[in-house]
């Protein structure tokens, strides 16, 4: 098959590109190469899938309809959406670059997919749309009306927005909320590995929420693992019930969110000793209250995953919290020298 993948030079975009080029299909995919983070990162992965067969990237922003509507052209049969601006704390301070990137591109992206008369759209959605929905773990069909950043409210947003195309233009929409991610070819300014940095620096870390919030760490090869497995599915769904679900009349309507995570929860302070223990060295703790937009727990049920998908995740923190500790390290000798 043919796949459009938006954000393909990004963590998880770069990942979900490699596997469906392994898997055999062929992908059309577009960056912007924004300085988020370092360009030159996502240049290297881009580098790497260019060089396979049946890879073509184009340079272009997804707030741009035409450079969006142009990706169309010869026409895919599955558009895989995961450009964003990520960051709770940084959605708070710079709430224009958010939903400009998140809703705006987002609306340009599943228009110009509904009027190209493609039938599936995968969506990266969050687990940051739970935010303050009371309690645990955080399950598919729950309201999730209260997130607690901006970054969680424009993916809430982009759910919504789906649910107005599966119903309006039929189209399938699957949103995945993803846990943390993690992993080798990461991005450089997540906690991890900022906490990485410092610790080797003899530097002392801040710890947020005083080392009481627990998380769930996603590997990140099996995070792009969920998205090729939602590309490919082609079984038939209707409106995950979120708040009770809709009207009877409106619930055939091909609107899904799964949960992506692991099941599996992890305290920070367990983090922080991996990544301790990866570096070789004590960490020095500076403890802090968590931000407004951080929530304590993050525990997610995860069975919709495995029984609609067959998803399981195949690291843990154990084997994946090393790997990713010396690949930045790694990363980071080479590009400062």
């Amino acid at each position: 098959m043919r796949m459009l993948v938006t954000g393909a030079a990004g963590f998880i975009g770069a990942k979900v590109a490699a596997e469906l080029l392994d898997r055999g299909h062929e992908v059309v995919a577009i960056d912007n190469f924004d300085t988020t983070y370092s360009a030159e990162l996502k240049r290297q992965r881009a580098e790497r899938l260019r060089a396979r067969d049946g890879f073509r990237l184009v340079t272009g922003d997804i707030r741009d309809e035409t450079a969006v509507r142009s990706m169309f052209d010869p026409l895919p049969e599955v558009v895989v959406h995961l450009a964003a601006q990520g960051g709770l704390r940084k959605s708070m301070d710079e709430p224009a670059v958010f939903i400009s990137a998140n809703v705006s591109g987002f609306g340009n992206v599943i228009k110009a997919t509904v009027d190209a008369g493609v039938g599936s759209l995968v969506y990266a959605s969050s687990g940051a749309v739970y935010g303050g929905t009371p309690g645990l773990p955080f399950e598919e069909h729950d309201a999730a009306a209260f997130p607690l950043s901006l970054y969680g409210a424009t993916k809430r947003c982009d759910e919504l927005l789906a649910f107005t195309y599966a119903h309006g233009a039929g189209l399938r929409c699957t949103g995945l909320r993803f846990s943390t991610v993690y992993g080798t070819d990461g991005r450089p300014d997540m906690a991890m590995y900022t906490f990485a940095r410092l610790i080797s620096q003899g530097q002392p870390i801040r710890v947020h929420g005083h080392g009481q919030m627990v998380r769930d760490f996603l590997w990140g090869d099996d995070a792009a693992h969920a998205v090729v497995l939602a590309a490919e599915d082609r079984s038939g769904f209707g409106t995950t019930p979120a708040a009770g679900g809709p009207r009877q009349e409106v619930s055939s309507a091909p609107w899904r969110v799964l949960n992506v995570a692991t099941g599996r929860q992890v305290g920070l302070m367990e983090m922080v000793r991996l990544v301790e223990t990866a570096v070789g060295r004590r960490a020095e703790l500076e403890m802090v209250d968590a931000l407004a937009a951080e929530v304590r727990e993050n525990r997610m049920d995860v069975s919709a995953l495995g029984t609609t998908l067959g998803f399981v995740p195949s690291v843990q923190v154990e084997e994946g919290i090393p790997q990713a500790v010396r690949w930045y390290l790694s990363y980071l000798g080479a590009a400062t020298s």
